[in-house]
């Protein structure tokens, strides 16, 4: 038989017990706030930066199309012979959101003993606020 007593007394040592196991197994409200924050901080960090990778792929395909159509564009020049002075513009068909512009300037040298003309062209594209700018001498002499 039990003693007058010991009951409450178990109870109490079992009762330390759970607590102490249950204070060691669980996390604290803070722990999970501090968790919470570095993830959310790392995400954050994540996207920016993925977010810059896609900038940067779309800057670089502009870049690429722009070149292929100068190279494109400059070559129909060449092909047509010796350029008149003055300006032109126009916007590729296959690519409407690409501009060019076309300026030729007369250049002299006595010496050479042939007329030369500057051939400067400019592709532009997100309305202008980008570049791509080609330039060539291209000559009379046969």
């Amino acid at each position: 038989m039990n003693k007058p007593g010991t009951g409450a007394k178990q109870f109490r040592s079992e009762d330390r017990r759970l607590r102490a196991a249950s204070g060691k197994s669980g996390f604290t409200l803070l722990e999970v706030i501090i968790a919470v924050a570095i993830i959310g901080s790392s995400l954050a960090i994540l996207l920016g930066a993925v977010n810059k990778n896609l900038l940067l792929a779309s800057q670089s395909k502009n870049i690429t199309i722009a070149s292929f159509l100068a190279q494109r564009k400059m070559g129909e020049v060449e092909v047509e012979g010796f350029p008149e002075i003055g300006n032109q513009e126009g916007v590729f068909e296959e690519h409407p959101e690409f501009k060019w512009y076309l300026s030729v300037q007369p250049y002299n040298i006595e010496q050479l003993g042939t007329e030369i003309r500057i051939v400067i062209l400019t592709v532009s594209w997100d309305e202008g606020n980008r570049e791509f700018t080609v330039a060539t001498a291209i000559s009379d002499h046969g």
